[in-house]
C-alpha cells in the first residue's frame, strides 16, 4: 500500500508592503495628500480600530481604497491615540483649586513609538514595488520621512490583521 505525503508549503504569512509614515497632519488631510499623489481613493471607513484596555477604548483612524484594476487593498491606518483623562478630584484646596488633567497616549504598534501612521499595501501579485510609491510619499513636503516596515520582525504584527 502507498503511502501518502501532504506538504503545506503553500500556505504562507499574508504578504503585504507596510510603510512607516512620519507626518504631524491630520489623518484626513493626510489621506487627502496621498491621493493627490499615489492617484488613489482612500475614504475613511465607518468602523475605526478600537482596542480595548483597562480604562479606556483606543480608536485608530482606519482609510480605506481597492484598487480593482491591480488587485491591491491600500490601508491607511494611525498609530497614535491620546486622550485627556480629568482627575476626579482637585490637586489643590481652596481659591486657586486645578485640577491635574493626564495625558494617556495608546499606540497600533508600540515598538514603533515614533511612527505617526501606517500604509499597508496588501496585493495578490507579487510584481508590487514599494521604493516608487515610496519616492512618491517622500515627494510630499509635508511627510517628515517614510520608510519601509519589516512587519515580520514586529512583536505587535497581529494589531494589524483588522478584517
Amino acid at each position: 500500500m502507498a503511502i501518502q505525503k501532504l506538504v503545506l508549503d503553500t500556505l504562507e504569512d499574508d504578504d503585504y508592503e507596510l510603510i512607516a509614515i512620519h507626518s504631524s497632519l491630520p489623518s484626513y488631510r493626510l489621506a487627502f495628500l496621498l491621493n493627490k499623489t499615489l492617484n488613489l481613493h482612500l475614504f475613511r471607513k465607518r468602523e475605526d480600530i478600537n482596542f480595548e484596555y483597562d480604562d479606556l477604548t483606543a480608536n485608530f483612524p482606519l482609510y480605506q481604497y481597492d484598487d480593482h484594476f491591480q488587485y491591491s487593498t491600500y490601508n491607511l491606518l494611525g498609530n497614535k491615540f491620546s486622550v485627556k483623562i480629568e482627575a476626579k478630584k482637585p490637586a489643590t484646596q481652596g481659591l486657586f483649586a486645578t485640577t491635574e488633567d493626564t495625558f494617556v497616549t495608546k499606540y497600533l504598534i508600540p515598538e514603533l513609538k515614533n511612527v505617526d501612521y501606517f500604509l499597508k499595501i496588501e496585493t495578490e501579485s507579487t510584481t508590487l514595488m514599494s521604493k516608487p510609491i515610496l519616492s512618491k510619499i517622500l515627494d510630499v513636503t509635508q511627510i517628515i520621512t517614510a520608510y519601509t516596515v519589516e512587519y515580520t520582525t514586529l512583536k505587535s504584527k497581529n494589531n494589524l490583521i483588522f478584517e
